[in-house]
């Protein structure tokens, strides 16, 4: 008996809570010119500071649609400040959501013009967005702002390569290779780049090394099979390529490579790309895993 009257008056208590926030809640809603309610600075800073730290949690564990969700909430907690529109771009970005992306890049350069990640991060859309000459312009710029970030260098020389400029492509992973001398990615893509202008045995060298490192994928070995490929050396390409696939892609992939032999250099980075995809590969926003093209 006891216990249903502790029960109810603490039901009661609760029901009351509830309707005098409702109440609250319904007097700011319909009467905002009587009054205005805000949160102290310290806590808006809080609220701010543990959305970020959520989303970053959740675009690290791959769930990037509630991660975009999160970044706008903290955007509007902290409206002048462009983190959360950078971070919100980055994720938009892996959703392949581009012109969403841009906006989001654009929005935190509209805030802070040097912001050598929007800078970057715009220029990665560009490219995603078959723009590629736009798409150097803002990475230019990025370099102008930050030139110690070896992604922007690879994010160039990805652009370089796309329009037939292979030395300068190579110039831009070298000198990101300075930066970042044990990064697969800048180390992957130097290695196409010299296969597609016809140094194939700097390329094998390189790419034969990144396969039997012991964080290669099956993608490192297909690019080694690739660039064997495109030598003529298709025994060797085939061996390769055995490591991954079966018989059956293998000899798909074989009579790919003698197509890509027989074509001009443009259409042939195009294809390569294409066949190593570039645009979802060259953003590094935490992830330790190497990427390639």
């Amino acid at each position: 008996m006891h216990q249903r009257h502790r029960s109810a008056r603490r039901s009661a208590r609760i029901v009351g809570a509830a309707v005098a926030a409702s109440a609250l809640l319904g007097a700011c809603a319909t009467d905002v010119t009587q009054a205005t309610v805000t949160s102290p600075p310290a806590v808006e800073s809080a609220n701010y500071e543990s959305l970020m730290r959520v989303a970053d949690a959740m675009r690290a564990g791959g769930d990037n649609v509630a991660a975009v969700g999160m970044y706008k909430r903290a955007s509007t907690i902290m409206p002048l400040n462009a983190e959360p529109l950078v971070k919100l771009g980055a994720a938009l970005y892996d959703l392949k959501a581009f012109n969403e992306a841009a906006t989001a890049y654009r929005s935190a350069l509209g805030l802070d013009a040097n912001s050598a990640d929007a800078m970057r991060g715009l220029g990665n859309v560009m490219l995603s967005l078959d723009q590629p000459h736009v798409a150097r312009k803002h990475l230019e710029a990025a370099l102008a702002i930050d030139p110690r970030d070896a992604r922007t260098y690879n994010s160039l020389g990805v652009v370089l390569d796309l329009i037939g400029d292979h030395s300068a492509a190579q110039a831009r992973y070298r000198e990101g290779l300075g930066l970042s001398a044990d990064n697969l990615m800048l180390r992957n893509n130097l290695g196409l780049s010299l296969a597609l202008s016809g140094d194939y045995r700097e390329a094998v060298a390189i790419l034969r090394q990144i396969a039997l490192h012991p964080a290669a994928t099956a993608r490192n070995r297909q690019n080694l099979a690739l660039v064997y490929g495109l030598s003529g050396d298709l025994e060797t390409a085939a061996r390769v390529a055995r490591m991954d696939l079966d018989e059956a892609a293998v000899r798909s992939n074989l009579a790919y490579y003698t197509v890509l032999r027989e074509m001009a250099d443009r259409p042939r980075t195009s294809a390569v790309g294409g066949a190593n995809p570039v645009r979802a590969q060259i953003m590094g926003y935490g992830k330790a895993e190497p990427q390639q093209r």
